[in-house]
């Protein structure tokens, strides 16, 4: 039996430490990706409490008919979801804050890029960022979970419970949105 596996076992049984040591498993995950759907540091941990309140009050309604991992992405999506139809938000912007407690996921690269080099590439990153967030919530989640958080194509299909086939379609379309939304800039 795996760490998680026996944890949520103990979790299951009423185990509150044991419960704790799952949401440490994956709330940074969770967190960032409430932050790159909200934009708002704020929302994000509000939006990655409700989730793991979720998660607690459902546990024992998880069949491990897949992963736990996907199963809270999914109910991560939800919460996010339920939140922009909330607010009717316009705009949700996916850039990375900065700040010491956010996990990044960038690359490095092999050398040391010069100060005019990195202006122009954090400028055209947050040009690439503020054009994902114009996406319509469908295609800003699957760029989201594909091309930043590198998810594949079937756990995409099973956090969002789309078939896998509307998952590469809403991809290719979102990829093409974001080409056009981004061509007047090249």
């Amino acid at each position: 039996m795996s760490d998680e596996a026996r944890l949520l076992e103990e979790a299951r049984a009423g185990s509150l430490s044991a419960f704790e040591e799952l949401i440490g498993l994956y709330e940074k995950k969770i967190y960032n990706y409430c932050l790159r759907m909200t934009n708002s540091r704020e929302d994000a941990e509000d939006l990655t409490q409700e989730v793991f309140v979720r998660v607690y009050r459902n546990l024992n309604k998880f069949r491990g008919k897949s992963r736990l991992s996907t199963w809270i992405y999914r109910i991560a999506h939800n919460v996010c979801i339920d939140q922009y139809r909330r607010t009717k938000a316009v705009s949700i912007s996916i850039s990375q804050p900065r700040g010491a407690d956010d996990e990044r996921e960038m690359e490095l690269p092999a050398e040391s890029p010069s100060p005019e080099e990195e202006i122009i590439r954090r400028e055209e990153q947050e040009r690439l960022l503020e054009c994902i967030s114009r996406l319509k919530p469908a295609y800003r989640t699957v760029i989201v979970l594909r091309d930043i958080q590198n998810h594949s194509y079937e756990e995409i299909a099973e956090i969002l419970s789309l078939p896998l086939g509307t998952v590469k379609s809403h991809i290719s379309r979102a990829r093409a949105a974001l080409r056009e939304a981004v061509r007047p800039f090249l």
